[in-house]
């Protein structure tokens, strides 16, 4: 195996948990669009998560508040409905002391994920680890793609400087940041924190994934 030099991760769900991106998403653009529209919250709700349904995943305008807030006619600019849920910023318990460990032996750290560099540069700032990492790519400001097809690891690997075979991915979502990855030739570990899978490219914490790694330099 290629001696490994870049260790790239997913955002949100990986690094940071959910409670602040949920909170834009299902509370702050519901909210302004029941009052906009006059309706219950429940009921604005349903027609935002249909809407938001509607794109889906996989496109570049699910991730994009200037899109959503345009859409839904909402009169607020995306810095300030960031700025009104970032005291919900946070990583999981073990993330600094894993990225701390993990830069003290050498590795190139990377970020890469599907999320807007207004949501990823806020995050990074407030949960006080940006320092940790050489490169950060939003794959939908950066390259207009999702992580849905090996071509946007490939980019990275490219601006990187480095063969798949010398990068490793982890992230929670399976199919981008455990089964694109992986067809381009890069090492992936699946992060299933809610513990439903087992395996050895299945980890259920950075704590888990770092022991693992520690193991294939021995």
């Amino acid at each position: 195996m290629a001696r490994v030099k870049a260790i790239s991760f997913d955002l949100d769900g990986t690094l940071i948990n959910y409670r602040f991106v949920d909170s834009v998403w299902f509370k702050g653009i519901p909210r302004l669009y029941s009052v906009k529209k006059r309706v219950s919250f429940y009921d604005a709700k349903k027609v935002v998560k249909r809407e938001y349904d509607k794109v889906g995943k996989e496109r570049p305008e699910w991730y994009d508040l200037h899109y959503w807030i345009r859409k839904f006619g909402l009169n607020i600019t995306p810095q300030e409905l960031l700025r009104y849920f970032e005291h919900r910023i946070k990583t999981y318990p073990e993330v600094p002391k894993v990225l701390d460990e993990l830069k003290q032996r050498g590795f190139k750290l990377i970020i890469v994920t599907n999320a807007r560099r207004e949501f990823v540069e806020l995050e990074l700032r407030k949960a006080e680890i940006e320092n940790y990492f050489d490169r950060v790519f939003s794959s939908t400001s950066d390259f207009g793609l999702v992580k849905k097809t090996a071509d946007l690891y490939e980019r990275v690997c490219s601006i990187l400087e480095i063969p798949p075979q010398e990068m490793i991915h982890v992230g929670d979502d399976q199919n981008f940041d455990f089964d694109v990855p992986r067809r381009l030739g890069i090492m992936a570990f699946h992060l299933d924190r809610k513990g439903k899978h087992k395996g050895e490219l299945i980890v259920h914490s950075l704590e888990e994934l770092n022991k693992k790694l520690q193991r294939l330099r021995e």
